[in-house]
């Protein structure tokens, strides 16, 4: 799957030094952070939960299954990583078993609640203010000298915001699914699965339109017809001047980030040359528009670019420990590409 990956979508950097992750639950950790200020009453319970090589969705599972609560009534902001040691939170609506001893005794061994607060609101998806990794590289082969500089070329241009691997399945699997399903040669009925495969038809083409403007330069150079997103916002707006010295050094400063299509049933939103790029690169993956009709889906923008908040690091011997932040929706995998190749020990 990597190097199909790797052809799929290039990387800027030159890579050829290798690693390998994920060998520990523990060399693999994310903690999901939020700002939300507790109203201490309502009829949202929040448990901030550590879970332990479990996926999120089978997690929401045994909350619900906990608090005999139908499974729609748990919500949480977003998926994190199966193969890791993951902080995140999760809301639970009107548990009917309230006692916390009681909820942890039902909960497997994988599943441990750290922390709960009552709120007024659901968590729902994106709620959150940032995703902070922290990683262990193990046994690295190859030139420190360029992992070294590879680190600083992403503190000072960002990485591609990739939608990373896992959104494609084992052997990119999930894409011809998507394309069957939309096609109605298979049948799916699972609601999680159905939005998944969505999810990876826009997924695709956007990584598409991304290798586009790499493999052109463009990724990080407004052209016409550009829209540009605020840093850390989803407002976004049209570019109305290519060549305009402010835009430039806005995207310097990583103030702004250019924006690919997330696809939809409807006209691209962008304009000039970038619409005539976006429709030319959706169009070489035309079996997937029956399924955005029929579904309603809608056209959206993803920024371009991910530039990682309070990224630091140091060396154990041969190990490489990493530290960085990244806004919701951002893969730390689109950062690890950039640097090393990822050798996957799961």
């Amino acid at each position: 799957m990597i190097s199909t990956f790797d052809t799929l979508f290039p990387t800027l950097n030159t890579v050829s030094s290798k690693g390998i992750i994920r060998q520990q639950p523990e060399d693999f950790m994310v903690i999901e952070h939020n700002d939300v200020s507790f109203t201490e009453s309502g009829e949202h319970w929040w448990l901030k939960v550590e879970k332990i090589n479990s996926n999120t969705a089978w997690v929401a599972t045994q909350i619900s299954s906990a608090c005999k609560v139908p499974a729609r009534q748990v919500g949480f902001a977003g998926i994190k990583d199966r193969h890791a040691i993951t902080q995140q939170w999760f809301s639970v609506q009107l548990p009917k078993i309230r006692d916390l001893d009681e909820i942890k005794a039902k909960l497997p061994d994988e599943i441990t609640i750290i922390d709960n607060h009552w709120h007024k609101n659901k968590i729902k998806t994106g709620f959150l203010t940032c995703n902070e990794f922290r990683l262990r590289i193990r046994d690295i082969q190859g030139d420190k000298a360029q992992i070294e500089a590879n680190l600083e070329t992403i503190k000072r241009q960002g990485a591609p915001n990739y939608f990373g691997p896992q959104r494609f399945g084992h052997n990119l699997n999930n894409i011809q699914q998507a394309k069957d399903w939309f096609a109605g040669t298979i049948k799916v009925n699972n609601k999680n699965l159905r939005g998944l495969l969505i999810s990876t038809a826009r997924s695709h083409i956007f990584n598409l339109i991304v290798a586009h403007r790499i493999a052109h330069k463009t990724w990080n150079q407004v052209i016409p017809g550009d829209i540009l997103q605020l840093n850390q916002s989803h407002s976004w707006f049209h570019a109305q001047d290519a060549t305009s010295d402010e835009l430039t050094q806005r995207l310097a400063a990583f103030d702004i980030h250019l924006t690919a299509a997330l696809w939809g049933e409807d006209d691209v939103q962008s304009t000039d040359q970038c619409a005539k790029i976006e429709s030319q690169i959706a169009d070489t993956q035309a079996a997937y528009q029956p399924g955005f009709i029929s579904h309603r889906v809608k056209q959206d923008r993803r920024a371009i670019r991910i530039h990682p908040e309070a990224m630091s690091h140091h060396w154990e011997g041969h190990d490489l420990l990493l530290n960085f932040k990244l806004q919701a929706g951002a893969y730390a995998t689109s950062i690890l590409r950039e640097m090393i190749q990822i050798i996957h020990n799961i």
